[in-house]
């Protein structure tokens, strides 16, 4: 089975959880911000009776409310559990299913890209349907404002800027989205190569998961107090570079960890 067979076969099977997390973000967003509008309009309308039309109303104000930005915590809370049991899943049964994918005729690896490929294109699902759910809530916003003839400031563009999830959702630049997304894949590299560690022990008792974290945290510690100890010492363009070679050994540490375990240690 080649990597398109597999991956093709994965996406299938995220198909149905992936929609079930579109509905509930577009319902959570959507009934929020009619709540949002209504009991902003009652607000409005008190202050006019009260002589008081010094109150204007911005889209930002309604991204930096609570319940939108949970909505966007449980998404990226829900990705990541997925991102686990898009592996863990295999392991039911006796992790007999597991078995049968590690016999098929292709490399382990081939498994490992399409499962990472898989996760990748959910996330980035998600962030377009998000950008579309956004212009829909903006248009409703400014319609809904209008029709109540109520005062509002700052356009689209800036309501996401002023928002930081939103803003490293949607930054300005393609290079700094390009960034983003590259610590995007790095977060799920450390979320697998955790699950294939977790995996490999033949004893697993409560010290498994520990240990797998601790050999993910030093990994993770060791260029971040190396950045604090050289931090007053580089110039912008330095820890450019920097920051970069600790990117690409990341992700190259951890695909290397995963490969070796997947191929070499994984007990099913």
């Amino acid at each position: 089975m080649n990597l398109l067979k597999l991956l093709s076969w994965e996406v299938e099977r995220v198909t149905k959880p992936f929609l079930t997390l579109v509905a509930g973000l577009i319902v959570i967003q959507f009934g929020y911000l009619g709540y949002f509008l209504w009991d902003e309009t009652n607000f409005y309308e008190q202050l006019q009776r009260e002589g008081n039309a010094d109150y204007q109303l911005s889209f930002s104000d309604y991204l930096g409310d609570t319940p939108y930005l949970l909505s966007l915590g449980i998404a990226v809370a829900v990705v990541l559990l997925y991102s686990a049991w898009i592996w863990y899943r295999d392991f039911q049964g006796r992790g007999t299913f597991m078995l049968r994918l590690l016999t098929m005729p292709q490399k382990r690896m081939t498994l490992f890209f399409a499962k990472l490929a898989t996760i990748l294109m959910m996330t980035l699902g998600l962030f377009a349907i998000e950008w579309i759910a956004l212009k829909l809530q903006y248009i409703a916003f400014t319609s809904w404002c209008d029709g109540k003839m109520i005062p509002m400031n700052g356009s689209f563009e800036q309501a996401l800027s002023f928002n930081r999830i939103l803003g490293m959702m949607y930054p300005a630049s393609v290079v700094n989205f390009v960034i983003h997304q590259l610590f995007i894949v790095i977060v799920v590299l450390f979320v697998f190569t955790f699950v294939l560690i977790e995996r490999s022990f033949w004893q697993r008792t409560i010290w498994s998961p520990v240990l797998s974290l601790s050999i993910l945290v030093v990994i993770f510690t060791i260029p971040v107090l190396g950045y604090a100890f050289l931090s007053n010492r580089l110039i912008y363009d330095e820890t450019i570079v920097y920051v970069s070679v600790v990117l690409v050994v990341w992700t190259s540490v951890t695909i290397w960890l995963s490969r070796r375990f997947l191929q070499t240690k994984l007990n099913v």
